[in-house]
């Protein structure tokens, strides 16, 4: 007898064949049987008919380092099919911290917007080893599984802090080490955030060794480059020369041209993508289905503003001499880093959660500086301010026919990039990316057939990021299911209300277990942490 059946569903079983009704049989957690008409009985049955049923969504590109820990449902997750999470991305992760404590504090401000409140009143932030959050993790019910970056940044602050300079051979052999011992404990590789503090400090030499330390485990580099805009192509081609150097495996983050005058540089940048695949290079993307982007407060700042943490951002704006300099920073463009404010207009900067002025909330900072009635600029130093550097923005800055043109590349995958806050107004991707996926770019504008754009978030996301038995529903795979009306299945998460489920979820599978009905979690936690593993690919 079968835990149970999936019966007369349409089954897209994410290896890109064409989709067919037949009937799926489950137990131990692992897909036993999949055919036209199974006959065997089992405990538990669903009735499919007129249903897609799918492999689980895995979300490459999460922020939900914290969240794990103590959020056991994950329901914006949860409801919107992903049955896979990958943490660690854009630099940032909760492990290995620095032993300093002033260090750590200045840490857990910085990443604090993007990965959530700590929440341990006791405790110093993050985890000194990766094999403690790894054993945290296990041991924490959840009910998504979740796969681990090892982020950049916190292995710079443990070895170097904030400091502005290239890192010393020494330095480069301290977090060589560190990264090794966390791949030897399973993260899937390192992530990148050359756009964020201390990232932005790295040169060609401290990426390129710690990219060959990846290598040496067969894991892979994910990076938020240090440009998206006017830098968007230079960005790309230092990573594709990293990956040449180290001959590791790269995963571009959110691929976008941002500022209405680079709006179509996607273009060039998939045909570069492409050149290098041709030249042997193993290089991928993702992408998540809408054309504003969320971030940090303080990510429009210069970076030699952040290289004392939050702290010194503050302590910098209190001078009237620096204040000026900076000022005067943010109206030109930048040497060498990326001036996001300048060239996407602060009437498309929205500030979406704060620590303790909801006044600005769901306002542009173009529509503050009214309210204030000073320049932008000034405007954008209060509100810094007023939050004391804590707070996320939604930026305008991409045009929907370049996410297209990305999110159909044939060797990009979707990642909602979602940050898990409980406050204020979250960018809508957060609850809304893989129904919006669905529904946006197959069933309303046809650029993909459901059987690509599941293929996209199952089996090429599984391979990618070396998840094992995972995203197809073939026998000896993980039972990862989700099953959705999909004439119904769409995002109603907005911008103005982001906190909405998405209609049309009827039934989602962890490790087997039922853990979703009728679009409501049932309290069930079989999720598991995966470690990375070698893919094998039918």
């Amino acid at each position: 007898m079968f835990d149970v059946l999936i019966r007369r569903g349409t089954i897209v079983d994410g290896t890109g064949r064409p989709r067919f009704v037949g009937d799926l049989a489950i137990s131990d957690g692992q897909i036993r049987e999949v055919g036209p008409s199974i006959t065997e009985p089992a405990k538990r049955v669903i009735e499919a008919e007129g249903l897609m049923v799918c492999p689980g969504f895995i979300d490459v590109h999460a922020h939900d380092d914290l969240a794990v820990l103590h959020d056991h449902e994950l329901p914006y997750k949860l409801m919107q099919g992903i049955t896979t999470t990958i943490i660690g991305n854009c630099g940032h992760s909760v492990a290995p911290m620095p032993v300093d404590e002033a260090l750590r504090d200045a840490l857990r401000a910085y990443v604090e917007p993007v990965l959530g409140r700590w929440g341990e009143k006791q405790q110093s932030f993050g985890y000194l080893n990766i094999g403690d959050y790894y054993e945290a993790l296990e041991t924490t019910e959840q009910s998504v599984n979740v796969g681990a970056l090892v982020g950049h940044g916190p292995l710079r602050v443990r070895v170097m802090g904030f400091a502005d300079r290239r890192a010393t051979p020494a330095e480069i052999t301290q977090m060589q080490q560190l990264l090794a011992e966390a791949m030897a404990a399973g993260a899937l590789g390192l992530s990148l955030g050359l756009m964020y503090t201390p990232g932005c400090f790295a040169d060609k030499e401290e990426l390129i060794a710690l990219a060959q330390t990846v290598k040496s485990y067969d894991g892979i580099v994910t990076a938020h480059i240090r440009g998206e805009g006017d830098l968007l192509l230079p960005s790309i081609e230092e990573m594709l020369e990293m990956a040449q150097a180290s001959n590791v495996s790269l995963h571009i983050s959110h691929l976008k041209a941002v500022g209405r005058h680079n709006w179509g540089t996607v273009d060039k940048a998939i045909q570069r993508i492409r050149a290098a695949r041709s030249a042997g290079l193993d290089v991928t993307c993702d992408a998540y289905p809408y054309a504003a982007g969320s971030t940090t407060l303080l990510s429009l700042l210069p970076p030699w503003m952040l290289q004392d943490g939050v702290g010194g951002v503050l302590a910098h704006l209190a001078d009237a001499q620096t204040r000026a300099r900076v000022a005067q920073a943010l109206a030109a463009q930048g040497d060498g880093w990326e001036n996001v404010a300048l060239i996407t207009g602060w009437e498309r900067v929205v500030l979406t959660s704060s620590a303790g002025s909801q006044i600005y909330q769901g306002k542009s900072i173009a529509e503050v500086a009214e309210m204030l009635h000073c320049d932008a600029v000034e405007a954008y130093f209060r509100v810094i301010e007023a939050t004391e550097g804590i707070g996320t923005i939604v930026i305008h800055h991409m045009a929907d026919a370049d996410v297209e043109r990305v999110l159909a590349f044939e060797h990009a995958t979707v990642g909602s990039d979602g940050l898990p806050s409980r406050e204020g107004h979250p960018h809508p991707r957060l609850y809304g990316t893989f129904p919006r996926f669905i529904s946006k770019y197959v069933r309303e504008s046809g650029v993909l057939t459901l059987e690509q754009a599941v293929q996209k978030v199952t089996s090429f996301a599984v391979d990618r990021f070396q998840l094992g038995q995972r995203g197809r529903l073939l026998p000896g795979y993980v039972a990862d299911v989700v099953v959705f009306d999909f004439a119904a299945f769409s995002d109603a998460a907005t911008y103005a209300e982001p906190k909405q489920f998405a209609p049309g979820l009827a039934y989602v599978l962890v490790n087997g277990e039922l853990v979703c009905e009728r679009g409501n979690a049932v309290g069930a936690h079989p999720g598991q942490l995966i470690h990375r593993k070698h893919a094998s690919v039918c």
